[in-house]
């Protein structure tokens, strides 16, 4: 029964997730928040499963996992195009936000059980990771949204735990350089928005990212640091 346990919360979250969402579309017509629904209610299942199974990748793939989250992602993207009205740049990154919530899991999930040699190189992980998240703090800040922000700081962290999980290791003292520098950039975008005028959450999420981004990465890597 312990041996069977995982599959069986896989299961209960699919048939929790799945008529709910599905009953939450037909009702409302709303495609996001019933997504965001059944996605809320699966998560947990399969966290569960994946963490009590010896080999999950037997019951979820990981390409398979990294997919369909990239589809579900994609459709909370092209739901946010569909409705944007008059605003169209703010609903997109908007968008892109919460389809990053739903997909990063499954990325995260990809990387970490995809066999090590079958993984680009992890400098690869950390440079991707580093301009989307720079493209999406500026597109944030061009159209005065915090969405743009909150994006760049998830691209941050998981492309630079990917890059650990595929072999990167940046020294401890690179690491602390890292949080200084976050800190210094994210004084200087509030300093420059004050100077300019242009304060706005927009601007100040975007100072907050920049200093967070390194400093959550450090804070998560720094118990291995003695077995580097």
């Amino acid at each position: 029964m312990n041996r069977r346990a995982p599959e069986l919360a896989l299961l209960t979250g699919f048939l929790l997730a799945v008529p709910i969402a599905a009953f939450a579309g037909w009702a409302s017509g709303d495609v996001t928040p019933s997504l965001l629904t059944g996605v809320g209610l699966l998560y947990p299942f399969a966290l569960y499963a994946v963490y009590h199974d010896d080999d999950p990748t037997t019951v979820l793939p990981p390409r398979v996992v990294a997919v369909v989250g990239t589809l579900a992602g994609l459709v909370l993207v092209g739901d946010a195009v569909a409705t944007a009205g008059a605003r169209l740049p703010v609903a997109v990154l908007r968008g892109t936000f919460l389809g990053l919530l739903v997909a990063a899991p499954t990325w995260a999930y990809g990387v970490v059980y995809t066999p090590a040699r079958r993984l680009p190189d992890g400098r690869a992980f950390l440079v991707a990771g580093g301009v989307a998240g720079a493209a999406l703090l500026l597109a944030g800040l061009l159209v005065a949204t915090p969405f743009g922000a909150a994006s760049a700081l998830v691209v941050w962290v998981l492309g630079a735990l990917a890059a650990r999980v595929a072999g990167f290791y940046a020294t401890e003292d690179s690491r602390l350089v890292a949080v200084g520098v976050g800190v210094v950039l994210g004084v200087g975008v509030l300093f420059a928005a004050l100077l300019a005028g242009a304060v706005s959450t927009a601007a100040v999420l975007s100072s907050v990212a920049l200093a967070l981004a390194p400093a959550v990465y450090y804070g998560l890597t720094v118990e291995t640091a003695s077995f580097e």
